[in-house]
């Protein structure tokens, strides 16, 4: 079996990951593109720790899935970076370290950059990035916020949602992606940024800050929403399983024999008709998309002969079950694909031949559980392979203050402090 192919775009480059958890996708990110990442957790660790699911009967902060996720390939570090007495630990660290990446509340982050860019005054070359609700400016700078308020604030939600009734109201509520979709759109920023960062560094020796915005990142990322107004002074209306709109579409959504559903994304032209009504013969599925009446309905009526072809399709999936209609589908050029649940993924036949799931091993359930890993591949093998998992609390404290300069009797007294 060939040696998995370990990511070394960023090899060679070390940061520092500070602050909470609003940050760590960013480091996750950059470990798997070959970084070191040293986690600065504190004594009590970070908040993600304490956020389940558990792979222990009761809540563990070394065992908890969430942290274990976010923090695949990096190093742990005790280190309580606003101690006093870690001032010159920090330093030092500091002074080895390419990027320092801190996430958290303004005035807290805001702080400790005083210290970071007198760092920077004696190394130009480091770089920073602050992870913050609203940024360091900005009459908001202050104001608290989560994922969700952020999500909804930032304008995502309200493109998120369930069909309106034909009246055109609404009688649900909108919703939110996945859980820490801010964070996550804040960290991909983050990272394009830094990578921009250390690319202009190479050509120029200079390091540089980078003040971002979770808000600003979010209220990026509303698809048409925002274009739609600023052209033409309208609003979009969200809608179930397809993109919020100014004006109302079909649906995309049908339900199929097994009681799933597939997505049939359609463009109603003439050679979709032609291929779907070919594929539903060959189902075995009686329809009348051949047939002269429906040609002449096409030619008077666009709008019922669209309702009617749409009829056709719920037939034609309520007949058969979703991953045979998303193959079937596929295999005449269609865009469909079956509605999965997310674990379904793990035994998808395509993610297994391309490594997209590594197992880790977990000793506390004496196997290995899969986690996401690569996209890439070179056609044998991952380009990205976490080197190691998560790190339990404090599990390389010693090692790396040592090797930032610290003694033995320097790291007792960080110690005896309660600063480590």
């Amino acid at each position: 079996m060939s040696k998995p192919i370990l990511s070394d775009a960023l090899a060679g480059v070390t940061v520092l990951e500070v602050g909470d958890a609003r940050g760590e996708f960013a480091g996750l990110l950059l470990a798997s593109m070959g970084a070191e990442v040293l986690r600065l957790e504190g004594r009590r660790g970070s908040h993600s720790r304490r956020v389940g699911p558990y792979t222990t009967p009761m809540p563990d902060p070394e065992h908890s899935l969430c942290f274990s996720r976010y923090n695949l390939g990096k190093r742990s570090v005790t280190l309580e970076v606003d101690h006093p007495a870690a001032a010159e630990a920090f330093a030092r660290l500091a002074a080895r370290a390419d990027i320092i990446i801190d996430g958290g509340e303004a005035t807290t982050v805001a702080r400790r950059l005083e210290r970071y860019q007198q760092w920077r005054t004696a190394r130009p070359r480091l770089i920073v990035c602050t992870i913050t609700p609203f940024g360091l400016d900005g009459p908001y700078r202050d104001l608290k916020m989560t994922d969700l308020t952020h999500l909804a604030m930032g304008g995502v939600m309200m493109s998120c949602g369930y069909d309106p009734q034909p009246d055109g109201t609404y009688d649900t509520p909108p919703i939110a992606p996945a859980m820490w979709q801010a964070y996550h759109i804040a960290c991909e920023h983050a990272v394009l940024a830094l990578t921009a960062a250390l690319n202009y560094r190479e050509l120029t020796g200079q390091g540089d800050v980078i003040d971002l915005s979770i808000h600003e990142a979010v209220s990026t990322c509303t698809e048409v929403a925002i274009p739609t107004w600023i052209y033409n002074q309208a609003l979009v209306h969200r809608q179930t399983g397809r993109h919020a709109a100014e004006r109302r579409s079909r649906p995309w959504l049908r339900k199929t024999s097994d009681g799933r559903y597939v997505k049939a994304f359609m463009f109603w032209g003439g050679h979709e008709r032609r291929v779907i009504a070919q594929m539903m013969t060959e189902a075995g599925v009686e329809h009348d998309l051949d047939s002269e009446s429906y040609r002449e309905l096409a030619k008077n009526s666009p709008s019922e002969a669209g309702a009617h072809f749409s009829a056709m399709i719920d037939r034609f999936c309520a007949a058969l079950p979703a991953e045979e209609i998303f193959h079937r589908a596929q295999a005449k050029g269609l865009l469909w694909a079956s509605v999965r649940y997310p674990e379904e993924n793990l035994d998808d036949p395509h993610f297994q031949a391309r490594g997209t799931f590594q197992p880790i091993e977990h000793p506390e359930l004496g196997r290995p559980l899969s986690y996401p890993a690569s996209v890439g591949t070179d056609g044998r093998d991952p380009v990205t392979r976490f080197a190691r998992p998560a790190p339990r609390l404090g599990e390389h404290t010693r090692e790396v203050l040592t090797a930032a300069g610290l003694n033995a009797a320097e790291i007792d007294r960080l110690a005896a402090a309660e600063a480590i």
